[in-house]
């Protein structure tokens, strides 16, 4: 992308490289001449390339996983990305990677689909956490009279059912 020399800092580079649909961009400075720039710049690329694999976490509107609805006119609601997401890992270290879900829940209808109800919270060592944005697929209403009485029901009956509990 862009070669340069100074006195204080010698030789660099901000390079870019493509393998397949894979594109890095690296910056090299401090190098004492063009043909240490070149071969640094080759090594720096092949050694990326190699040494990191991409990962495909999540795919567009795939859902990962159901979130409970409260008072909805249904009991749980797709969570998904609007997008893909994917993330480079250290060959090696693969297994380290992790990804978790999270959202204050139980969700409280109404919810529209498309609404950004949670986050995906990807952890790759020695990296920050990444977060994404993880969407509602489907609208859920207002709950009707019948979801209403159920609830309160369930809502008693687990009252009742721990102070009885706390007497044994």
């Amino acid at each position: 992308l862009k070669t340069g020399h100074t006195q204080e800092a010698g030789y660099g580079l901000v390079g870019s490289a493509v393998q397949g649909t894979r594109r890095i961009v690296f910056v090299l400075t401090g190098l004492s001449s063009e043909r240490d720039r070149a071969e640094e710049s080759e090594r720096i690329a092949n050694w990326a390339f190699r040494q990191f694999v991409e990962r495909q976490l999540a795919e567009e509107g795939v859902i990962l996983t159901r979130a409970n609805v409260w008072m909805g006119s249904a009991a749980q609601v797709g969570l998904a990305s609007k997008t893909d997401i994917s993330t480079l890992v250290p060959i090696l270290d693969q297994d380290g990677v992790s990804a978790k879900i999270s959202y204050q829940g139980p969700l409280e209808a109404p919810i529209s689909a498309g609404d950004t109800v949670a986050k995906l919270v990807v952890s790759v060592p020695g990296l920050s956490d990444a977060t994404h944005d993880l969407v509602a697929t489907e609208t859920i209403t207002n709950g009707g009279f019948m979801v209403k009485l159920r609830t309160a029901a369930m809502v008693l009956l687990r009252e009742l059912t721990g102070q009885a509990a706390a007497y044994f």
